[in-house]
């Protein structure tokens, strides 16, 4: 008896460990909609070329804002590749229909680290995209802090690296927020894990965004970035942490049947 209630013992410590954990991490990381606010268009912000920029002055039509980081060795480029395909594969013209722009959310990198990721970005697309037409910016601390918080973008840095997701915000020429799209969502059609944005998706969104209307989306569960890595490696804490609950439960319950089940020896009498 006393060894079943201490498996269950075991079970309630490891459980609740293991909810704290993931818990702990979803309010700090991921993406809370912030549908219909307004993105800070006098925040400050530094072009790749050096030059610095009222943010307000850029949004001029229906934009796509990417919150990412140029040094990040995980998703972040990845998506940026991503929305470069799909601008190539949308029917609607960048730099006339709509704008881009990625924002770098870590504070120490500098417009150099933004120019060379423009040029990598930029050589993926179709020749007649204007160079005007995806700006890459950094900033200070200030700045970016009020960015992300005003489209809910939540991320944390730990060890010198950072734990975030992807995602794009499409907001209105009035800087309205009217749409997100979260490469990786598990209802995104495509596949959970899977990075890549649906043109028509992509379009809609834009479309909205001109209309100056809010569209929610439907799920919230996106890739997370962690340690540098693809979402998809051992160092993914937030998949570990949903399935190691449920892995621990059923080895404890099958060790529980085991103790149960197990026969008895007996125990001989004295003769």
């Amino acid at each position: 008896m006393k060894t079943i209630i201490g498996v269950f013992a075991v079970i309630i410590l490891l459980a609740g460990f293991n909810t704290e954990k993931a818990k702990d991490l979803e309010t700090k990381v991921g993406v809370v909609e912030k549908l219909g606010g307004k993105i800070p268009l006098n925040a400050i912000f530094i072009e790749s070329n050096g030059k610095e920029v009222r943010l307000g002055d850029l949004i001029t039509k229906p934009t796509v804002i990417d919150l990412a980081y140029y040094k990040c060795n995980g998703i972040c480029t990845p998506i940026m590749t991503e929305v470069a395909d799909v601008v190539n594969r949308v029917d609607l013209v960048p730099g006339k229909d709509y704008s881009l722009i990625t924002v770098s959310f870590n504070p120490d990198e500098l417009p150099k680290d933004a120019a060379s990721k423009k040029v990598q970005i930029m050589n993926l697309l179709k020749s007649n995209v204007p160079n005007s037409a995806w700006k890459f910016l950094t900033g200070d601390s200030a700045s970016i802090s009020e960015l992300t918080k005003a489209v809910g973008f939540n991320y944390d840095f730990k060890n010198g690296v950072y734990i975030h997701t992807g995602m794009l915000v499409f907001v209105s020429k009035e800087g309205k927020i009217c749409r997100y799209i979260i490469p990786g969502d598990a209802d995104s059609g495509i596949g959970a894990g899977d990075l890549r944005i649906l043109p028509m998706s992509f379009k809609i969104a834009i479309v909205e965004a001109s209309k100056n209307e809010a569209i929610p989306v439907i799920n919230n569960e996106s890739e997370y970035c962690f340690d540098g890595k693809h979402p998809k490696d051992e160092s993914m804490v937030y998949d570990w942490f949903k399935i190691s609950g449920a892995g621990i439960l059923v080895m404890v319950a099958a060790l529980f049947i085991f103790i149960v089940l197990k026969p008895k020896k007996k125990i001989e009498g004295k003769a």
